[in-house]
């Protein structure tokens, strides 16, 4: 079955396998996780899905592990593939300063503790039209890796020279907790590397990348990581799906689009990965659940970006290795078509009864009242 009439079918109906799985899930996509788990429950009244915190649970077996960027899911996979997407921003909290032009050079200086005010010459060239503050620049150092490897990855590549190395200021840091950091944003003059997503649901501000002289700087926005994830391709190794940006394909413009957005090609990946076992094939169906696209639409929800469609339609067909194929359900077959009896034949001049004359009835005038005596 073509991989596209598969994901359309898994799409359209939900694969259900009896049984019962634990799931685990990175922290910041927890409650996505719980969404998925709650769809897919409400839909197999025979599979029983219970999210489980692994760090806290460390005895509990886990048939699925949903992982961030760099995890390592602690069991043997035999089936897995993205699940999702989030960019990595650079948030500053200078009033009036939302998109505030950087170029990679400069934030290179920045990020290692070279520019020590908002009113700084070099970053005054690149926004002319901003009156600039002498505020102090604050850098908050903590980052994870996964989000300073993104970083280096695409302004190394788009500017060797500028950023020759990771920035010494930023400090790899595993531990994740959204309400801290948001807490140490509210430092006026901070510059800090987050995710994405604490971007979108914290609604901070950005700076912008200016790539290349002749052409717009890049903001990190919904169209734009969208746009970079059109340059995703995959392997496929089995049951297993990797994707890769590829810089030199060009971006697909968005549907009803004639131009790409300008692509935010720092991203990171979610991933789903099955593990090996006696559950193995609802841990499966469970995968294929939440790479539908309906299902996907809680990555937007909370402030994430779905997987790539190219990429997740490769990834359904993965996945679904072992599973009933999808079909489609005896109610949703056509209607039988009842056929009438055949019309009898019909004559060239059909035949006529003679019509019987109408008998006359007398008439009165009914508006001409009777005489009274």
């Amino acid at each position: 079955m073509p991989p596209e009439f598969k994901a359309e079918l898994a799409e359209r109906y939900v694969t259900c396998v009896p049984g019962e799985i634990s799931v685990s899930s990175a922290p910041e996509l927890a409650e996505v996780a719980q969404a998925w788990v709650d769809g897919i429950t409400e839909s197999c009244s025979d599979l029983s899905v219970t999210l489980v915190d692994a760090a806290e649970e460390p005895e509990t077996p886990i048939d699925v592990f949903i992982s961030a960027a760099g995890q390592s899911p602690a069991c043997l996979v035999v089936a897995s593939s993205p699940v999702g997407l989030d960019a990595v921003a650079v948030a500053v909290t200078v009033e009036g300063l939302d998109g505030v032009i950087f170029s990679p050079a400069l934030l290179h200086r920045a990020l290692s503790g070279g520019m020590t005010s908002w009113a700084d010459p070099e970053l005054q060239e690149l926004n002319p039209e901003i009156e600039l503050t002498d505020t102090p620049l604050v850098l908050r150092s903590s980052a994870r890796p996964q989000e300073i490897a993104a970083l280096n990855e695409w302004m190394s590549r788009i500017d060797p020279v500028g950023w020759p190395a990771s920035p010494s200021g930023l400090i790899p840091a595993d531990l994740y907790d959204a309400e801290a950091i948001v807490t140490e944003l509210e430092t006026e003059g901070t510059i800090s590397v987050v995710p994405a997503s604490m971007v979108t649901n914290s609604s901070l501000q950005t700076i912008s990348i200016q790539t290349q002289n002749e052409i717009e700087p890049i903001y990190v926005t919904v169209e734009s990581v969208i746009s970079a994830g059109t340059q995703m391709v995959t392997t496929t190794e089995g049951s297993n799906v990797t994707a890769a940006l590829d810089a030199s394909l060009p971006p697909i413009p968005a549907a009803g689009n004639d131009v790409a957005a300008l692509p935010w090609q720092a991203l990171n990946q979610f991933s789903i990965n099955v593990c090996a076992g006696a559950n193995e094939l609802a841990g499966r169906a469970f995968a294929r659940y939440a790479l539908r696209l309906d299902s996907q639409g809680a990555m937007i929800t909370y402030g994430f970006t779905e997987t790539p469609e190219q990429v997740r339609l490769v990834a359904v067909d993965a996945v679904s290795q072992g599973l009933p194929e999808p079909t489609i359900p005896p109610s949703d077959a056509p209607e039988e078509v009842v056929t009438e009896e055949p019309l009898e034949e019909v004559t060239d001049m059909p035949s006529e009864e003679p019509l019987e004359e109408p008998l006359e009835e007398e008439v009165t005038d009914a508006a001409t009242p009777e005489p009274t005596s």
